[in-house]
Parts: structure tokens; C-alpha cells; sequence
């Protein structure tokens, strides 16, 4: 019988279309406790895609913490033993697992209430059974590509991002070179308010919710800082790089920038006018002189009456002004800086912009040495030959420094964790002054987990938490470990209104925390704190007997305000 040459090419091209699908086949993981539902899914979709089976959600979670970029779609049913798909979902939610992959999920309940759910915890699609072949091949065809699309269009958005900030930051060093050649500040200052101010806003939203601003809000605020001072432009030379103290007739001339700086933004045409860095930047220019206790400028704002945006700039400008050096002053260390800010001596400031300035201080010091050292660029080879003299002078005195405070710290370290040990508390605390709190942190079934784990994971958990702990607290605190499973935070200075939410910020950090080898381990911690007046004896009790209470429900936070008269008595 003829062979006719269309079948032919129709054989040729579909065994062609099959050897191309194998090799682009996208994986797909299967999650169902019933051998014969993965069965059924893997036969209508193994010839399309290569399937990945787990008869239990503890597997799955297993296998993506170690493989989850190798997936693009994931299907997950529901009811299963020991960890359902809806706990599942919420700890791939958590922990933004689905960035990579799509989740669809699969349950014989199709109520609106488990379909509401699945959405809510970031569930792409929802298949009900039994299943329908083509129904299912068309949902998960439909919801790769609708995922790809997806991903290319952040990718797309992620690019005019970093080309807008490419943008500011061109902006930036050209006003910086402006306000190099107009007044007696360095131009580093507009460079440094930007990186202060961006720091200080990053630092915020992870501190609380109460400004809620977002990647896009954090480089707009950080950009518009670039024009707070630009009402300069107004003020004579003679009054603006006078080398001694202004008299109150030309301090009274030097307020007006701010007001003046405000009016030429407001100048602009009604269309730019609109533009939301002319918004924000205009807010900076007439309020970063005004302070939190209604004692500044031109307005006498107090309170939140100032823009958030303004509030930062005014405390990123401070602190520049006095670690730089000006034509009427020298400048200060980093460590005094902090001081007459803390102290109040440069005016009031927000109380929640003051811990961030204490928790990113180290940062600062390192990061704004990094950006003064990229614009230093004049006799560059005399700056070269000092640093060669420096460091063969001060070689042999740096090492032994650096070894007798090595071994002066082994005392009070602890050797697991690497926090500070009893030792250091029992020396240092015994009738300290000037702690503002005490905490107490106890792991929670700390005992379950070396009983089933292991000392050595036991050993890996302590050393993780004590980690996340110490990232939660500024260099200035104290973070202790009592005894086994327990440790100490000192606070030496936080107000009072945030002392909670920085307790809640440890809990929720290390209810986050996964052991690489066992993602299925789930961690958290007991706290209790005590705020206020009191002796170290005083607060230890408060605190103590606070963590207690949070120990019967587990995974808590109490805290207690202390005042000189109060009693504690033992809760537990």
C-alpha cells in the first residue's frame, strides 16, 4: 500500500513537537495523601509536563525548600494527614515561596468558603474533583501562562524602577555639585541626607505599621530630600558662609529658605505642581526645620501635624550637620552626634525616628565614611602614602589591641550563641543605672526538640534564635544567654510606646525562622518584659514573672510599666 507523503510530514512534525516538549518540560509537583489521585493527575499530565509526587504535605515543604526553583506549578490537595494543604499554602505564603511557582489546589469540597480560603492564602486556581482531563490540562495551561505573564511584567516594572533610580541618583550628585559651588556646605550633604534618609525610612517600616510606605514612597521620599535646602539659593553669601555665629537678624534671613524653598516648587506649573515628587519635596523644604514639640519652624508644627517625609529629612539633616565640618564649626564624632540628638539638644524628634537612628548607627558610620571616601578624589597619591605610613606605624600596636580585647571578650561571650554569657550579666548588671527594661526570652519546647531532633540541631536552634534576637536590637543593647534555653535583653534607652511592638518584632522574627535541614521544625518563644522604674533586681522579677504568663499559651508577648512604688509579686 502507497505510502502518501502527508502522513509522512505529519508523523515527522509530531515526533518533532513530542522530542521538543520533553526537552522544555516544565515540573510540576503533585501533593495528595491518595496514591490514586496522583495517579490520576500524573497520567493526564506526564506527557506535557515532568511530575514530581509527595503523599504529604511535611514531604512537600521538604522538597521545595530544597528545590523550589525547579517548579512552576504546584498541586495541592487539601485534606491531608498531620499538615493539611491549607497549612501548607500558608507557609509557602509566609515565606514568599510562590514568587518562583503558582499554586493550584484540589479538593472534592468546593464549598465558596475552602475556594475563598485558598484565594485569601495565595492559591492561583482552584480544581475540584473528580477530575476532568481537559479541564485540568486547560486550567494549568491557562495558569502557566497567565504566571509567565505575570512575572515578565514585574520584571518589566523592576527595570523602569532601577532606570527612574539611575535617574534620581544623576539628579542627585548635579544638585550636590550645585550646592558645593553656593554655600559652605560640603556637597557630601546632599549625598548624605539622601542615604540617611533612605536608611532611617527602611528601618521604619520594619519598626511599625504606623507609616505605611512602600519601596515606590522610600525612593520618591529619599529623592525629594535632594531639594530640602534648595531655598538657600535665596540667602546672601555673606550671611551664608559667615564663619562665626550669625547674629539673631541673619538667623531670622537663614529661616526664610525654608519657606522660600516650598514657594519656588509651588511655582511651577499646575501640572507639576501634581507630580508627587514635587508634593513630597515641597513638604520637605517648608517643614524639615520643624520639630516634634512644636518648637520649630516656619509653622510651629508639633507632633504628626509634621509630614512623615519631613520628619526624616529633618533628622537625617541634623545628624549630617554635625558630624560634618562647616565654615563656622568643626565637626563632631559619630558617638557625640548621637548623643545631643538622644539627649534632645538639637531639638525634639519623634521618638520611633530616634530608635531607628539608634539601630542603624553603625551602619550610617561605616556606609557615609564609604560615600565622603568615593567623592575624596584630590591628592590622591598623598592620601595613599599617609595611609601606607599609618599602617606600618600603628601595625604592631593595632594587633596587640586587637588580641587583649579578643581575649577580654572570650570571658563574657557566650561560646554557642556568641551572645554575651551569665558572666557578663552577673559583673556588669549587678546595681547597673539607667536600664530603661528587662526582658526574658524562653524557647518553646525547647525539650521536645532535643528529645526528637537532637542535641546538635537543639545546639543549631539556640544559635539561630540567638541570631535573630541580637538583628532585632540596636548595638547599644544587651543581649544575654541566662541559661539553656533562656536569654535577657537590656535596654538601656526605648520609649515606651514602642517597647511591645519591638517585642512583637522578636517573636514574629523567629516564628519566621527555618532550620535549613528541617524546614518542617517550627520555633518560637515565650517573652515578657518590664518597662520602667525600678532596680535590675526589680525589673529581672517583673520580667521573669511576665514571660510566665506568655509561657501558658506559648508563642506570646506580656509586658508590665513599672513605677517606683509597685510591688511585684511572683505570678508563677
Amino acid at each position: 500500500m502507497p505510502v502518501c507523503k502527508d502522513d509522512i510530514y505529519n508523523k515527522i512534525v509530531k515526533i518533532k513537537r513530542k522530542g521538543l516538549s520533553i526537552m522544555e518540560k516544565q515540573k510540576i509537583l503533585i501533593v495528595d495523601d491518595s496514591e490514586m489521585n496522583r495517579a490520576l493527575l500524573a497520567d493526564i499530565l506526564e506527557e506535557q509536563y515532568d511530575v514530581v509526587e509527595a503523599d504529604n504535605g511535611i514531604e512537600a515543604i521538604s522538597i521545595l525548600s530544597r528545590q523550589r526553583t525547579d517548579f512552576s506549578l504546584l498541586l495541592l490537595d487539601i485534606m491531608m494527614p498531620g499538615m493539611d494543604g491549607f497549612e501548607v499554602l500558608a507557609y509557602i505564603n509566609k515565606y514568599h515561596w510562590n514568587d518562583t511557582f503558582a499554586v493550584i489546589m484540589i479538593s472534592a469540597d468546593d464549598s465558596p468558603l475552602n475556594i475563598k480560603r485558598s484565594y485569601d492564602l495565595g492559591a492561583f486556581d482552584y480544581i475540584s474533583r473528580p477530575f476532568d482531563s481537559t479541564i485540568v490540562q486547560r486550567r494549568i495551561s491557562n495558569t502557566m501562562l497567565l504566571y509567565a505573564r505575570q512575572q515578565r511584567l514585574e520584571k518589566i516594572i523592576a527595570e523602569q524602577f532601577h532606570e527612574q533610580e539611575k535617574n534620581n541618583k544623576l539628579m542627585i550628585t548635579i544638585l550636590s555639585h550645585i550646592v558645593e559651588f553656593r554655600n559652605g556646605e560640603s556637597g557630601l550633604h546632599i549625598l548624605h541626607v539622601n542615604t540617611i534618609t533612605k536608611y532611617l525610612l527602611n528601618q521604619l517600616v520594619q519598626l511599625t505599621d504606623q507609616y505605611p510606605l512602600s519601596k515606590a514612597d522610600i525612593s520618591l521620599i529619599s529623592t525629594a530630600s535632594a531639594l530640602h535646602d534648595i531655598g538657600k539659593i535665596s540667602i546672601s553669601d555673606a550671611i551664608l558662609n559667615k564663619p562665626g555665629r550669625l547674629t539673631p537678624e541673619e538667623f531670622e534671613v537663614i529661616k526664610t529658605h525654608s519657606m522660600v524653598g516650598a514657594n519656588m516648587l509651588l511655582d511651577l506649573s499646575i501640572e507639576q505642581q501634581e507630580a508627587p515628587l514635587v508634593k513630597v519635596a515641597s513638604e520637605i523644604c517648608r517643614w524639615h526645620h520643624e520639630r516634634y514639640d512644636g518648637s520649630g519652624y516656619p509653622d510651629g508644627l508639633k507632633g504628626e501635624e509634621i509630614p512623615i517625609a519631613a520628619q526624616v529629612v529633618a533628622l537625617a539633616d541634623v545628624y549630617d550637620a554635625l558630624i560634618s565640618e562647616r565654615c563656622y564649626k568643626k565637626a563632631y564624632s559619630h558617638e557625640e552626634a548621637l548623643k545631643m540628638i538622644l539627649e534632645g539638644r538639637c531639638g525634639a524628634f519623634n521618638p520611633t525616628l530616634l530608635l531607628c537612628l539608634q539601630e542603624i548607627a553603625d551602619t550610617l558610620e561605616s556606609e557615609l565614611m564609604d560615600v565622603s571616601t568615593e567623592r575624596e578624589t584630590k591628592n590622591i597619591q598623598d592620601i595613599r602614602n599617609k595611609i601606607d605610613y599609618d599602617r606600618l606605624f600603628s601595625y604592631e600596636k593595632y594587633t596587640f589591641l586587637s588580641r587583649k580585647q579578643r581575649d577580654l571578650q572570650l570571658l563574657y561571650i557566650d561560646s554557642l550563641t556568641s551572645v554575651y554569657n551569665r558572666r557578663y550579666y552577673d559583673e556588669h548588671f549587678q546595681g547597673a543605672d539607667g536600664i530603661q527594661a528587662m526582658v526574658v526570652i524562653d524557647v518553646d519546647n525547647f525539650k521536645h526538640i532535643n528529645d526528637n531532633y537532637g542535641h546538635d540541631v537543639g545546639d543549631i536552634v539556640l544559635q539561630n534564635i540567638a541570631q535573630t534576637v541580637s538583628s532585632c536590637v540596636r548595638k547599644t543593647d544587651a543581649v544575654i544567654r541566662y541559661g539553656g534555653d533562656e536569654f535577657l535583653i537590656i535596654f538601656f534607652s526605648i520609649p515606651a510606646d514602642i517597647f511591645e511592638q519591638k517585642l512583637e518584632r522578636i517573636r514574629h522574627s523567629v516564628d519566621r525562622l527555618i532550620i535549613d535541614d528541617h524546614p518542617e521544625l517550627h520555633m518560637s518563644v515565650s517573652i515578657g518584659g518590664a518597662y520602667g522604674i525600678g532596680t535590675i533586681k526589680k525589673l529581672f522579677k517583673a520580667a521573669d514573672n511576665m514571660m510566665y504568663l506568655s509561657k501558658k499559651a506559648k508563642n506570646q508577648v506580656t509586658v508590665c510599666f513599672l513605677d517606683e512604688n509597685e510591688d511585684i509579686t511572683d505570678n508563677n
